[in-house]
C-alpha cells in the first residue's frame, strides 16, 4: 500500500546491531505516522594510496574487526577540489561502528585518507535519499497502529500542508524555603488549548492547582503527552526553561518523558550551543532562530520576548514588574494578574511561532535539515548543509571538517581587505538617490567563477579573470560553489517575479516570501562562509577575491557616476548615495533609470546595480575631533517621514529608551522640520525633566544580555553585577537572560550603583549619569554634525541655520 506523508522530524535508533531510520510524519488527514526504514546502511569513504586499491579492498573484507562488521566494499570515483579521486566505499552494519572502524583503518599503510565518516546517520539518509523535511514522500508498506515498516520511500511533489499541532509553554520561578522553585507553567496551543499549572490555591479561568513543584512537573509531562503536539515551542527554552525544568526534575526525582517513544528529554551540544531535543516531537526555541538569523535585520537589539513581539507582532508582554510578582506571590493577593502574565507569555510565543515557523520550514526545505537544526543553526552551518546535499547530487566528495591544527593555521592568516567605503560628506543633504548592487558578493562569485577548485588554472585565456589583486580563476569549467550559488540567485529572482503578480495577504505569496528569504540567507552568506576558518569548503583566496572584486565594481560605479556629473556623498560596500545637481525633483527617477541602464550594460554576468529609492534628506555625522564624515553612521528620511537609521544609538542595546527616543526625534526634527532650535529645545527640556526626577523607570532601563553562565564572567560590568544581586535575592538567573537595570544615585562605581529595575522606585535614578552618559551624548551625535556645540545646547543660544547644510 502507498501512503503520502509529510516529514517533520527524523532520527534513528539501533535494534540489535541494526540502524533503523525513523521518520515522524503526518498524513493528509493530519494523523501522526511513524515510518521505520531498516534498509539503509551507514558508510564512509577511504582513499587508498596509489596502486593499493585492490590490495586495500581485499584487506578490508578479510580483516576481522572487533569494532564492527563491514558488509561490503565498493570501488568508485568522486571529485574533490576539481580532482578525480578513486575511492572505496565501506558499507557497515551499524551506525555506531563507523568511527570505530575508521579509527582502525586510518593507521593502515595502504590508507591515504578517509572521508564523510562524521556525517550523522539520519542526515546521511536524507542526503542520499534526497528527502527533505517539511516536504512530502510516498511510502510503500502496511500501516499498523500508526506505524509503517517501509519497503520503499521516494520524495513526491505535493503542495497540500496538513495542520500541525503546536504547543507553546513558559515557566515562572520564585524562591521558596531558601531555594528556587517552579511555581507556574503555562500552555497555549494552536487548537485553542490554554492552561496554567500553579501551586497557588485559587480559582481563575484556565488554571489548574497542584500541591507542589513535583506535582507541577508530573502534570507538565502528562499534559504535553496528552496534547501530543508535533512542535513544542519556547522562547529561550534552551537556555532557561528546560535547564530549570531539568534541575527541578533531578531534585524532585521526576522523569521528563516527553518523547513520542516514551523517552526523556536530552541535551544536545554542538560547540557552544546547547539544545533540548525530544524524540518525535520537535522543540523549537524561537530565541535561537531570531538571535542567529533574524536579528541583523531587526530594529531592536534587545531580544527579549517583549521587544521581539512588539516589533514583529505589534504586541507587548503584560506590564508586571518582578517586584509586583514577588509581592503578589508573597501576599497571595493579586495572583490573578500573575496567572494572566504567565499565560500571555505562552500566547505571545505561540503567536510568534505562527509567523516564524514557516521561515524555519522554508530553510528546512532548502537545506534538507530537520526543523530542530534549521531553527538553531548559524549562517555557516546552513550554507554547509545546503552544499553537502548538492555535493551528493553532483558526485562531489564532501570535504572533512578541519582538524584543530588546520583551524589554528587558518586563524593565523591575516585578515583580507573588506568592502570599499567612500567617506561621507558630512552634514545634511537633500534629495538623496540610493543605488544598491543586487546581491553583490553572490553575483561576483558566480560571474567570476570563484571556487576552491578554479583557482589559478593553467589556461592562458583565464588569467585575465583576476581581481585587481590576488589569484585568477578558471572560466572554462564551472566551479562547485558558483554553479550552485547561481541556482540560488536565479531561483530567488524567479520567485520574487512571481510574488509581484500575487496579493500580499495570499497564502501563496507568504509561502513564496518565506522561500525567497531562505534563498537570500544562503546566497548572501556563502562569501563569508568561504572565509570562515571552520568551514568544509574554506577558501581564503576565494573570500579575498570576492571582496576585491566587490571593491572594484563599487569603485567602477562611482567613477561612472562622477563622469555623469553626479555627486557621490557616500558609498559603502554595495551601496552608493548620490545627488543629481540641477535636475528637477520630478525628473530624478527618470535620470536614475537612464544611468542604471548605461552602467548595467557595462557590468559583466549577473552583476547589476539597482535603484533603492529617493530620500527627502539625509544626515551624516562627524567623527569626534576629526573633520570628516563617519562610516556607517547616517540617517535618511523618505516622503512619508519614515527614518532609516544606521550606526546611531537608536539601534544599540546599551542605551536606555530615553536616549534612543531623543536621538530619533532630534533626527526627525532636523530632517523633516529643518529646525535646529526645536531640536535643541527638546534636548534641554529632557535634561530638565531628568533633573526634576520626572523621567520614568521604563524610559531609563538599560538592557544587556547574559551571553554566558554568570560564573564564567571575569569582567564585572553593570549587568553582571545586577545579575549577581538578582541571584543573591532569590531570583532565577541564567544564560541568555536579558538583564534590566537602572543606574541609581548611590555610592560606588557605575556597576556598584546599577540595580535591578524592579528594586528601584520612581525617582531613585542618578540624573547626572543619564544626562552626561546617555541623553546628551546621543543628541550630540546628530547636532554636532551641524556645528552645534554642547555648550550651545545647554545654554539655548545657537546660531545654526540649516539652509547652508541643504545644498542644491
Amino acid at each position: 500500500m502507498k501512503h503520502k506523508l509529510l516529514i517533520f522530524d527524523v532520527d534513528h535508533i539501533i535494534e540489535g546491531n541494526m540502524g533503523i531510520i525513523r521518520l515522524f510524519c503526518k498524513d493528509q488527514k493530519g494523523k501522526t505516522i511513524l515510518v521505520l526504514d531498516s534498509n539503509f546502511k551507514p558508510y564512509f569513504y577511504v582513499e587508498p594510496k596509489e596502486g593499493k586499491s585492490s590490495k586495500y579492498k581485499k584487506k578490508l573484507l578479510d580483516h576481522y574487526f572487533r569494532e564492527g562488521k563491514i558488509l561490503r566494499v565498493e570501488a568508485g570515483e568522486k571529485e574533490l577540489s576539481g580532482e578525480k579521486k578513486k575511492l572505496l566505499k565501506i558499507i557497515i552494519e551499524s551506525p555506531r561502528d563507523v568511527y570505530n572502524i575508521r579509527n582502525v583503518i586510518k593507521t593502515w599503510k595502504e590508507n591515504k585518507e578517509e572521508y564523510e565518516y562524521a556525517i550523522s546517520f539520519y542526515q546521511r539518509y536524507l542526503i542520499d535519499k534526497q528527502i527533505k523535511p517539511m516536504q512530502w514522500i510516498q511510502v510503500e508498506g502496511k500501516e499498523t497502529k500508526g506505524r509503517i515498516q517501509a519497503k520503499k520511500i521516494k520524495p513526491i511533489n505535493l503542495k497540500k500542508e496538513p495542520r500541525l499541532k503546536i504547543l507553546a509553554f513558559d515557566i515562572e520561578m520564585m524562591e521558596q524555603d531558601g531555594e528556587e522553585k517552579i511555581i507556574m507553567i503555562s500552555f497555549a496551543g494552536n487548537d485553542g488549548f490554554n492552561k496554567v499549572l500553579t501551586i497557588w490555591e485559587g480559582k481563575v479561568k484556565s488554571t489548574e492547582t497542584v500541591p507542589d513543584e513535583k506535582a507541577i512537573l508530573e502534570r507538565f509531562v502528562k499534559i504535553v503527552n496528552e496534547q501530543d503536539p508535533d512542535f513544542l515551542i519556547t522562547f529561550n527554552g534552551d537556555n532557561f526553561d528546560f535547564p530549570k525544568i531539568k534541575d527541578s526534575s533531578e531534585k524532585n526525582k521526576v522523569k521528563i518523558t516527553l518523547g513520542r517513544d516514551g523517552s526523556q528529554i536530552r541535551l544536545v551540544r554542538r560547540g557552544r550551543i546547547s539544545s533540548t531535543k525530544i524524540r518525535g516531537r520537535t522543540h523549537i526555541d524561537l530565541f535561537g532562530f531570531i538571535d542567529h538569523i533574524l536579528s541583523p535585520s531587526m530594529k531592536t537589539e534587545v531580544l527579549t520576548l517583549d521587544a521581539v513581539a512588539e516589533e514583529l507582532l505589534g504586541l507587548k508582554k503584560r506590564d508586571l514588574k518582578w517586584k509586583d510578582i514577588r509581592e503578589a506571590w508573597g501576599s497571595k493577593k493579586g495572583l490573578e494578574k500573575l496567572v494572566d502574565y504567565c499565560l500571555w507569555d505562552s500566547q505571545l510565543t505561540l503567536k510568534l511561532s505562527e509567523q516564524l515557523l514557516p521561515q524555519v520550514f522554508a530553510l528546512s526545505k532548502l537545506t534538507g535539515l530537520i526543523p530542530f537544526d534549521a531553527g538553531r543553526y548559524t549562517y555557516s552551518q546552513l550554507d554547509e548543509a545546503y552544499l553537502m546535499r548538492k555535493a551528493f547530487q553532483q558526485n562531489v566528495l564532501i570535504p572533512n571538517n578541519p582538524k584543530y591544527d588546520e583551524i589554528a593555521k587558518r586563524r593565523m592568516r591575516p585578515a583580507y581587505t573588506g568592502g570599499f567605503v567612500v567617506e561621507p560628506k558630512k552634514g545634511i543633504h537633500p534629495d538623496i538617490i540610493v543605488f544598491d548592487f543586487r546581491s553583490l558578493y553572490p553575483t561576483v562569485i558566480v560571474t567570476h567563477n570563484i571556487s576552491p577548485e578554479t583557482i589559478d588554472c593553467k589556461h592562458k585565456e583565464c588569467k585575465k579573470n583576476k581581481p585587481p589583486e590576488g589569484n585568477h580563476f578558471c572560466k572554462k569549467t564551472k566551479g562547485f560553489i558558483p554553479r550552485n550559488l547561481e541556482e540560488v540567485v536565479k531561483d530567488r529572482i524567479e520567485i520574487k517575479n512571481r510574488m509581484k503578480k500575487l496579493k500580499k495577504d495570499s497564502l501563496e505569496f507568504k509561502a513564496l516570501d518565506n522561500m525567497q528569504y531562505a534563498l537570500k540567507i544562503i546566497a548572501n552568506s556563502i562569501y563569508g562562509y568561504m572565509g570562515y576558518f571552520g568551514a568544509k569548503w574554506y577558501c581564503y583566496p576565494c573570500a579575498a577575491a570576492s571582496a576585491a572584486w566587490g571593491r572594484f565594481y563599487i569603485k567602477k560605479s562611482i567613477n561612472m557616476i562622477e563622469k555623469e556629473g553626479f555627486e557621490v556623498i557616500y558609498g559603502d560596500t554595495d551601496s552608493v548615495f548620490i545627488i543629481i545637481p540641477n535636475v528637477k525633483k520630478s525628473q530624478l527617477i527618470k535620470q536614475s533609470e537612464k544611468f542604471l541602464k548605461k552602467i548595467n550594460d557595462e557590468l559583466p554576468g549577473m552583476i547589476q546595480l539597482e535603484f533603492r529609492g529617493i530620500y527627502e534628506g539625509g544626515i551624516f555625522v562627524t567623527v569626534k575631533d576629526v573633520k570628516r564624515g563617519a562610516k556607517k553612521r547616517y540617517a535618511l528620511i523618505d516622503k512619508q517621514g519614515n527614518l532609516e537609521i544606521r550606526g546611531f544609538e537608536t539601534v544599540r542595546r546599551d542605551w536606555c529608551d530615553l536616549a534612543k527616543d531623543i536621538q530619533h526625534e532630534v533626527l526627525r526634527i532636523i530632517l523633516q522640520d529643518k529646525d535646529p532650535d526645536k531640536a535643541t529645545k527638546l534636548v534641554r527640556d529632557t535634561i530638565e525633566r531628568l533633573q526634576k526626577k520626572k523621567a520614568t523607570l521604563e524610559e531609563l532601563t538599560i538592557y544587556t544580555q547574559l551571553v554566558k553562565p554568570l560564573s564564567a564572567y571575569e569582567a564585572i560590568g553593570p549587568h553582571v553585577k545586577v545579575a549577581r544581586k538578582m541571584r543573591d535575592r532569590g531570583r532565577p538567573v541564567g544564560k541568555g537572560m536579558i538583564i534590566e537595570y537602572i543606574i541609581t544615585k548611590r555610592t560606588g562605581s557605575i556597576s556598584d550603583r546599577a540595580e535591578p529595575v524592579e528594586d528601584v522606585k520612581e525617582g531613585e535614578y542618578d540624573p547626572d549619569y543619564y544626562i552626561n552618559h546617555q541623553v546628551l551624548p546621543a543628541a550630540m551625535r546628530v547636532l554636532s554634525a551641524l556645528g552645534i556645540t554642547e555648550q550651545q545646547v545647554l545654554s539655548g543660544k545657537i546660531q545654526a541655520k540649516l539652509g547652508k547644510w541643504f545644498k542644491k
